[in-house]
C-alpha cells in the first residue's frame, strides 16, 4: 500500500509490485522451470528502474557528504548529519512514482533528500514519517488519502520510477573523527540494501551476527525483521572477522584465463601453454579477502556480474583496511558506476561474451573518445555548408591521432541525414594515377547508384549529366570509369573529340558540373572527403580549389563541404593545399581547422574503460601504464593494447567474468619509442614469406586492387595471394572491395622500411614483371603503375640502351593516356621520366620518339605553368628540329604562352611565324587597302549560299591548317590590343578558308567578318555570316572555339535583337568556352553578361551579383586583362547603389598597352560626372575621351552606351558653352544611334529620342523638345530600359525647369526619383531628391 501518498511507496512494496508487473511468459525458460520472479529480476525493465532507485539513494548520500565536506559550520551550529551505518536501511527507503493517468506539472517540485536529525529514536513516532514527507515535499495533497486508494494501487507504474529517499533512522550521526572510515562504513551499508534491492527483497543470510558497541549519545536498536533473540546488527570495518577464501579459488588460479578453457577446445594442450597457466599474482585482489556477505546468491538469480560485482566491492567494505583493491573508498564512485550502468548498460552492465573473447581476444571498435568538442565543430561547418555556402574542414595532427576516424564519424553522421559521404585517400606511391583519390571518391558514387538498386535516383542523375554535359561527359569518364555505367554509354558511342584550349580546365568544369548535378539530382548536399592531404597532387588541389569556388557565396543552390585530414609533421607552408587555403579564404570561404594532440591519462582511461567494460576507477593503473609507455598515440594506443591481448597479458577470466591483466609484466615490457618502430617489430614477428609479400605489397602504397596482386603472382611465380591472406588473418592488411589494404599508413611505410636499400631494385623489377601484364590486359591502370614502377627504380638500373627506349616509349604512352585524362601534371612527370631515360645521343638515334616527347613536354609545360621548363624544351625542338614543320607545334605552345602572360609579344611572335608559312599580316595597310580587301572578298562570298558554305571542302594541307590556327588565337588578341590589324586577320581566314576549305577555325573568321560588316553599316549582312559562323561550328566539329564565336556573335546579333534577351547568350558563350576549357573566352563572355546587363536596365543588385561572378573567375585566374574592361562600368554600378568608397574595387592599370581598356576608364568619369550633374569635372574627362583614337574594327554593344552618353555630355556641353565642336561631337554620335535604331527599335529608339530631346533643348525648340522627351520616355518603358527611363524623366525636368515650369519639372524630377530607386540606383535617387529639395523647396514636395 502507499504509505501517505498516492506515488509513495515503501521500498519492499515497490520491489513486489515491480517484479508483478514484468511480463515473464517466456515459454522456453518456463519450459525449464524457471521461476518468473527469478527471470523478472533479470529482465532489462526491472534492473533498469531498480538502477534508478539505486542510483537515487547513492546521489542523496553523495550530495550530503559534499555538503559536509564543502561548507564551513560555526561553532555552535549543528551541522547536517549523515545516516548511521547500520542493517536496517532498506526499511527507511520510499520510492515515489508515477501514477498511470497522472502526470505532475511543474507545481509539484521532485523529492529533495531529506535532513536527518540527530539524537531521534530509532522508530518514527506515528505520523512522524508523513510530517517529513510534508516537509521534504512541500504539498500536503500528494499526501492526503483518499478514499478508494487501494483502487489507486492498481493503477502505479511501478517501472517508472520518479526518484527515492533514504528516510533518516532516529540513531543518525554526525559522524567520528574518522571520515575515511565512517564512508566505508556507509557504503558497505548502502551495498546491503541493494543486495534487498536486487534480490527481489531478500535479506542476506550469511552474515555473521555482531554487536556494535554504542557510542556516547547514541541509542542503537536492534532491527526486528532480521535479528532474532539476543542477535545485534551487523559487525562492521575492524570488528568484521575475515576468512582468506585463496585456497578456494585455487582451481580458477591454476586454471587462469578463459583462453586456456576455451583453447582445449581447439586443441591448445601442449607442455608450454600449460606452463604458462601457473598461478600469477594478480594485479586486483577484490577476491583475496573473504567478504562479510556472500553475493553467490544474486549471481544465482542470473543478475549481469558487473552489478554483482559492484555489490560484493561495496560489502567488502567490511573489512576495512584489509579490503581488496577493488573494493570502493568513496561513495561518489559508487554513484559514477550506477550512472554508467543506466547511460551505457551494453557495455557497463551486461556480462561478456567470454566464449567469443576467448578466441577473438581484444576487438577495439574505431570509437572516439575525448573528441567530443572537435565533432561539434566539424558538425557545424558542416550544417553551415548545407545552408548554402560551400566550407571546408582540416584536421590535422601527427600519425596515429585519429584524424581519419573523427573523419568517418561525421561520415556516418552526414549519410544518417540523408547527405552525400564521397571518401577518398592519397597515396605517397600512387602518385602516377591521375586523379586518383578524386577518381576513387567519384566513382564510389557511381558504383553505388548502380549497385544499390537506386534505379530511379540513377536514371535522375543519367539524364541530368546528359544534359549538362553532353557529348564531353566522355572526357570525365576518362577519369570517373564508373560513370560510362551510370549515364549508359562506352567509348565507341562517344564522337571524336573535337578539341579543347585547355583539356585541364575543361576537366575542372565537368567535374564542378558533376558535382552540381548528384547534388541537385538527390536534393542533398555533397561532402568530398580527402585523407593524407600531404601527399595530394596539384592537380587533385586544383580539383578540390574549384569545387570550393564554384559552390561558393554566390551560389547560394550549391550545397558542397570539403574535409581533409593531413598530418602535420610531413607539411609546411610552401605545400599546395596551404596555397589553395589562403586563395579560397581571400574569396570569403570559411576555413574550419582541427587540431588533434595525443590522449591524455583521463582519455586513455576512459578509452580502456569502455574497452574492457570496466569502471574507470577499476582500469585507473593499467591507463598509467598504457599511457607512459604510447605517450597518449592513439594508433600507438590500439597496437598494444591488440599486441597485449595476444600475448595473453591481458585476458578475458572465467572466474571472474571480466577482463584482468598482469600489471607487473606490463609495466616490465620494453617498447620502442614510437609507433613506427613497434610496428616493424610486429611485422618482424611474421613468416619471412608474409615479410616479403608486405614489403612488394607496400610498393604500390596503402592499397592495392587483388586483381594486380594475382598478375604479379603469375608473373613472378611467388605465393602471394596466400601470404596476404595470412597478414589480413593477423589484422596487418584489410581485404575490402577487391583490394588489399594496410590497417594503417605507419603499416604500409614500416613494411616499406624492411626493403632498406633495395627499393630501386625492388620497384623495377615489379615495373618489368607488369610491363607483359599491362601488354595483355590493355590496362590503363595498369600502365600507370606499372611506368610508375620502372620510374621509381630510376635510369640507374636499366641494364641496356634498348630496355631504355622500351621505357621512354612506355613513359610516353602513358603520359599520352594521362593527356587523355586531362591531368596535365601527371603527363609532364611521364615525359620528363621519359627524356631521363633516353642517352645522349637520342636527337640523332630517336629522333622521332625524342620529337614527340619534347612537343608533348612542351604542351604540359604551358598548361601547368612551367615556363622555365618550357623554354627549355621548346629551346631543344627549335635547335634539334630537322624541318620547320617540326617546330610549328612548339611554336604554337610559344605564342600560346606569351598570349598569357605578354600579349604584344604573342601577336608579334604569330605575325613571324605567319609569315615562315607564307601568309603575311602586313601593318602598314592603310584605311583605304582595307577597304578595298573587304570589298574583294564580299564579291568572292557572293558567289556562295549560305547552303554551299557550310558544305564547302574541308582543309587538308598541314601549313595551311597551322596557319589558321594562329590567325584564330590573333582575332582576339589584337581586338583588344591592336585592333587596326583585325580587319586583316579577320579577311585572310576567311580567304584562307574560301581558298583552301573549311578548317576547325573557320567559324572563327566567318564571325569576326560578320561584326567587321557591321561596324561598317552593314548589320544584316553581318548577322548573316555570324550565324554561319555558328552552323559551322557542327559542320566542323570546333569545340575549341565555340566560346569565343558564340560571344562574338552575340555581340553582333545585340544590334538587332532585344538586348534583354541576346545577353543571355552571352552565358551559352561561357558554357561553351568552360567546356573547352578556353578561359580566356569564358571570362570574356562572362564579364560581356555582366557589362550588358548593366546597360540593358536589369535590377542593380542583379547586375552586381553577375559583376561578383565575374570577378571571381577572373581573379581566380589572375587575368588583368579583362578585370581592366569590367571594373570601369562596375565601379560605377556600386557608385550608383551608394557603396562605400572602401568597397569599390581597384583599376587595373595597363597604361597605354591596352588603348581600349584606358579608353573605358576615361568614359565611365564622363558617364559618371553626367549622371552625378558635376559638369567641369564631365567636361573635362570629355575633353579627353574624344581625344582617343582608337581605332577599332569592331562592333560590340557598349559602344552604344558610350554613343548615347557621351552624345548627352556633348549636348550638356554644347547648351553651356555654345562651342560648335561640341555640337558636332553630339552629332556624330546621333548619327551612329539613328543607323542602329533603323535596325533595331527595341534597343535604340528611346536613346535616339532622348538625344533628338536634348538636341532640340540646345536649339530652344521647345514644342520638339516637350514631344520628344515624352517618346524617350514611353519608348524606354516599352523596351524594358527602366535606367534609360529614369534618366529621360530626370533630363526632362531639367529642360522644364530652364523655362520656369516648375511644377510640370517637379513632376518628372519625382518620376526620376521612383525609377531611380526602383532600379536600385539608389545614391543617384537620393542625388535627384536633394537636387529638388535644394532647387525648389522642401515645401514643394509635400509628403515625398
Amino acid at each position: 500500500m502507499a504509505m501517505g501518498g498516492r506515488n509513495m511507496i515503501s521500498l519492499l512494496e515497490w520491489i513486489n509490485g515491480a517484479l508483478k508487473s514484468i511480463d515473464t511468459s517466456d515459454e522456453l525458460l518456463s519450459s525449464f522451470g524457471a521461476d518468473p520472479r527469478t527471470l523478472a529480476l533479470s529482465s532489462d525493465a526491472f534492473l533498469s528502474s531498480a538502477l534508478k532507485v539505486a542510483r537515487s539513494l547513492a546521489d542523496q548520500i553523495c550530495q550530503a557528504q559534499e555538503e559536509r565536506a564543502t561548507y564551513e559550520i560555526p561553532n555552535g551550529v549543528p551541522c547536517q548529519p549523515l545516516p548511521t551505518p547500520g542493517s536496517n536501511w532498506a526499511d527507511s527507503v520510499t520510492v515515489r512514482l508515477s501514477s498511470r493517468d497522472q502526470h505532475f506539472n511543474g507545481d509539484h517540485r521532485d523529492l529533495q533528500p531529506l535532513p536527518f536529525h540527530p539524537n531521534k529514536e530509532s522508530s518514527a513516532r506515528p505520523g512522524e514519517l508523513r510530517d517529513m514527507l510534508k516537509s521534504a515535499i512541500g504539498d500536503v495533497s500528494l499526501l492526503e488519502k483518499d478514499e478508494g486508494e487501494d483502487e489507486a494501487a492498481e493503477r502505479y507504474n511501478y517501472l517508472s520510477v520518479a526518484s527515492a529517499i533514504l528516510m533518516p533512522p532516529s540513531n543518525s550521526v554526525d559522524g567520528g573523527c574518522d571520515q575515511v572510515k565512517d564512508e566505508m562504513q556507509r557504503i558497505y551499508s548502502l551495498g546491503l540494501l541493494f543486495y534487498e534491492l536486487f534480490s527481489g527483497g531478500e535479506r542476506p543470510s550469511e552474515t555473521t551476527p555482531h554487536k556494535i558497541p554504542k557510542s556516547d549519545g547514541i541509542s542503537h536498536h536492534e532491527k526486528p525483521e532480521l535479528l532474532e533473540g539476543n542477535q545485534e546488527p551487523f559487525l562492521l570495518h575492524d570488528q568484521t572477522e575475515t576468512i582468506d577464501i585463496a585456497s578456494n579459488l585455487n582451481l580458477f588460479d591454476e586454471i587462469g584465463d578463459a583462453d586456456s578453457i576455451f583453447g582445449s577446445l581447439n586443441g591448445k594442450h601442449d607442455a608450454d601453454n600449460i606452463q604458462e597457466q601457473t598461478p600469477k599474482k594478480k594485479a586486483m585482489k577484490s577476491a583475496d579477502k573473504m567478504r562479510s556477505v556472500s553475493v553467490e546468491l544474486l549471481k544465482s538469480k542470473g543478475l549481469p556480474w558487473s552489478l554483482c560485482n559492484l555489490i560484493a566491492n561495496m560489502l567488502d567494505c567490511a573489512n576495512g583496511d584489509l579490503c581488496g583493491d577493488d573494493s570502493y573508498s568513496h561513495m561518489s564512485d559508487v554513484c559514477s558506476d550506477l550512472q554508467r550502468m543506466l547511460d551505457k548498460p551494453h557495455t557497463y552492465l551486461d556480462d561478456l561474451d567470454l566464449a567469443k573473447l576467448a578466441v577473438t581476444g581484444l576487438q577495439l571498435n574505431e570509437t572516439v573518445f575525448g573528441r567530443e568538442a572537435e565533432f561539434a565543430s566539424l558538425q557545424g561547418a558542416y550544417k553551415r555548408s548545407i545552408s548554402g555556402e560551400s566550407e571546408l574542414a582540416i584536421i590535422s595532427g601527427t600519425s596515429g591521432t585519429g584524424k581519419s576516424v573523427l573523419a568517418h564519424r561525421l561520415g556516418s553522421f552526414v549519410n544518417t541525414r540523408g547527405g552525400i559521404f564521397l571518401s577518398g585517400k592519397f597515396d605517397q606511391l600512387q602518385h602516377a594515377t591521375p586523379f586518383s583519390a578524386i577518381a576513387a571518391a567519384f566513382n564510389q558514387y557511381c558504383d553505388m547508384l548502380v549497385n544499390e538498386g537506386e534505379t530511379a535516383r540513377a536514371e535522375k542523375v543519367a539524364a541530368e549529366l546528359n544534359r549538362a554535359l553532353g557529348q564531353e561527359a566522355f572526357h570525365l569518364s576518362r577519369v570517373i570509369p564508373s560513370l560510362s555505367t551510370v549515364i549508359g554509354r562506352d567509348d565507341r558511342q562517344y564522337g571524336v573529340d573535337q578539341g579543347c584550349v585547355d583539356a585541364q580546365k575543361r576537366l575542372l568544369y565537368l567535374l564542378c558540373q558533376f558535382v552540381e548535378v548528384i547534388s541537385s539530382s538527390s536534393g542533398a548536399p555533397v561532402t568530398l572527403f580527402l585523407d593524407d592531404l600531404q601527399w595530394a597532387d596539384t592537380a587533385s588541389i586544383q580539383v578540390i580549389h574549384q569545387l570550393l569556388l564554384n559552390s561558393g557565396s554566390l551560389n547560394k543552390s550549391k550545397h558542397f563541404f570539403f574535409l581533409g585530414c593531413v598530418r602535420q609533421e610531413e607539411v609546411n607552408g610552401n605545400h599546395p593545399f596551404f596555397s589553395m587555403l589562403s586563395t579560397v579564404c581571400q574569396f570569403g570561404i570559411p576555413v574550419t581547422t582541427i587540431t588533434l594532440s595525443c590522449m591524455d591519462e583521463d582519455m586513455i582511461n576512459t578509452l580502456i574503460s569502455d574497452v574492457l567494460c570496466l569502471s574507470p576507477r577499476l582500469t585507473r593503473t593499467l591507463a598509467n601504464i598504457v599511457h607512459h609507455k604510447t605517450k597518449g598515440n592513439p594508433l600507438f594506443f590500439s597496437q598494444l593494447m591488440i599486441s597485449l591481448s595476444k600475448d595473453g597479458l591481458l585476458r578475458p577470466s572465467l572466474s571472474r567474468h571480466r577482463w584482468e591483466w598482469d600489471e607487473e609484466k606490463i609495466q616490465s615490457r620494453k617498447l620502442p619509442d614510437d609507433v613506427a618502430t613497434f610496428m616493424t617489430s610486429n611485422i618482424g614477428r611474421l613468416p619471412n614469406e608474409v615479410q616479403m609479400a608486405l614489403a612488394l605489397l607496400s610498393c604500390f602504397g596503402a592499397s592495392t586492387k587483388v586483381t594486380l596482386v594475382e598478375a604479379l603472382e603469375t608473373q613472378l611465380g611467388m605465393s602471394l595471394i596466400d601470404s596476404m591472406e595470412k597478414a589480413a588473418a593477423e589484422g596487418v592488411l584489410d581485404k575490402i572491395n577487391g583490394s588489399y589494404s594496410f590497417g594503417h599508413d605507419r603499416l604500409q611505410e614500416a613494411a616499406y622500411n624492411m626493403m632498406r636499400h633495395d627499393a630501386c631494385l625492388f620497384h623495377f623489377k615489379i615495373g618489368v614483371a607488369l610491363v607483359a601484364c599491362t601488354l595483355e590486359y590493355n590496362d590503363d591502370d595498369m600502365l600507370f603503375t606499372a611506368t610508375d614502377q620502372l620510374n621509381r627504380g630510376g635510369p640507374a638500373v636499366v641494364q641496356d640502351a634498348e630496355q631504355a627506349v622500351l621505357i621512354a616509349n612506355l613513359n610516353f604512352t602513358a603520359g599520352m593516356k594521362a593527356i587523355e585524362m586531362s591531368d596535365f601534371i601527371s603527363a609532364y612527370k611521364f615525359f620528363d621520366n621519359g627524356i631521363s631515360f633516353l642517352r645522349k645521343r637520342h636527337w640523332q638515334e630517336n629522333y622521332d620518339l625524342s620529337l614527340k616527347m619534347f612537343v608533348a613536354a612542351a604542351k604540359c609545360a604551358l598548361f601547368i605553368g612551367n615556363i622555365v621548363s618550357l623554354k627549355y624544351l621548346s629551346q631543344q625542338v627549335l635547335t634539334f628540329a630537322k624541318s620547320f614543320q617540326d617546330k610549328l607545334e612548339v611554336l604554337y605552345t610559344t605564342v600560346n604562352s606569351l598570349a598569357r602572360y605578354e600579349p604584344p609579344k604573342a601577336i608579334d611572335k604569330a605575325i613571324l611565324v605567319l609569315s615562315d608559312l607564307g601568309e603575311e599580316v602586313s601593318e602598314s595597310c592603310s584605311e583605304s587597302d582595307i577597304k578595298l580587301s573587304i570589298e574583294q572578298t564580299r564579291m568572292m562570298l557572293n558567289k556562295y549560299t549560305d547552303e554551299s558554305l557550310l558544305n564547302h571542302k574541308s582543309m587538308e594541307d598541314p601549313s595551311k591548317i597551322m596557319a589558321m590556327k594562329f590567325l584564330a588565337r590573333l582575332e582576339l588578341l589584337v581586338l583588344l590590343i591592336r585592333p587596326s590589324l583585325l580587319p586583316i586577320v579577320t579577311i585572310k581566314m576567311v580567304q584562307l578558308s574560301i581558298k583552301h576549305g573549311m578548317s576547325p577555325m573557320s567559324p572563327v573568321g566567318f564571325t569576326y567578318y560578320g561584326m567587321l560588316l557591321a561596324r561598317l553599316g552593314n548589320i544584316r549582312e553581318g548577322c548573316r555570316y555570324v550565324r554561319i559562323g555558328r552552323k559551322l561550328l557542327d559542320r566542323v566539329g570546333s569545340n575549341e572555339v565555340a566560346g569565343e564565336v558564340i560571344t562574338i556573335g552575340t555581340q553582333v546579333m545585340c544590334f538587332v535583337e532585344p538586348v534583354q534577351s541576346a545577353n543571355e547568350f552571352f552565358l551559352r558563350g561561357h558554357a561553351a568556352a568552360m567546356l573547352a576549357g578556353d578561359m580566356r573566352n569564358a571570362m570574356a563572355s562572362s564579364m560581356t553578361y555582366a557589362v550588358g546587363s548593366y546597360w540593358a536596365g536589369t535590377k542593380l543588385q542583379i547586375v552586381r551579383e553577375n559583376f561578383a561572378k565575374s570577378r571571381i573567375l577572373m581573379e581566380k585566374q589572375n587575368h588583368l586583362m579583362w578585370l581592366a574592361h569590367q571594373t570601369p562600368v562596375e565601379r560605377s554600378m556600386l557608385i550608383l547603389i551608394g557603396a562605400d568608397e572602401t568597397d569599390l574595387p581597384g583599376q587595373p592599370s595597363f597604361g597605354e598597352a591596352i588603348p581600349y581598356a584606358s579608353m573605358l576608364i576615361c568614359f565611365q568619369k564622363v558617364y559618371m560626372s553626367f549622371m552625378f550633374r558635376k559638369y567641369e569635372h564631365m567636361k573635362a574627362s570629355a575633353e579627353i575621351y574624344f581625344g582617343y583614337n582608337v581605332n577599332s574594327w569592331s562592333l560590340v554593344y557598349t559602344q552604344t552606351a558610350q554613343a548615347f552618353h557621351g552624345g548627352l555630355a556633348a549636348y550638356w556641353v554644347f547648351r553651356k558653352s555654345n562651342d560648335a565642336k561640341w555640337a558636332e561631337r553630339a552629332s556624330r554620335a546621333k548619327f551612329a544611334m539613328k543607323k542602329w535604331a533603323d535596325c533595331n527599335e527595341w534597343n535604340f529608339q528611346s536613346k535616339l529620342f532622348l538625344m533628338e530631346a536634348e538636341e532640340a533643348f540646345c536649339y530652344n525648340d521647345i514644342d520638339s523638345a516637350k514631344s520628344l522627351y515624352e517618346k524617350a520616355i514611353s519608348s524606354a518603358r516599352e523596351h524594358r530600359f527602366i535606367n534609360e527611363e529614369a534618366l529621360a524623366y530626370e533630363l526632362a525636368g531639367y529642360f522644364f525647369m530652364e523655362f520656369g515650369q516648375k511644377d510640370v519639372s517637379l513632376n518628372f524630377f519625382l518620376q526620376a526619383h521612383e525609377k531611380y530607386h526602383e532600379w536600385g540606383a539608389f545614391a543617384k535617387a537620393n542625388a535627384v531628391y536633394e537636387f529638388t529639395m535644394t532647387s525648389m523647396g522642401a515645401g514643394a514636395l509635400g509628403g515625398q
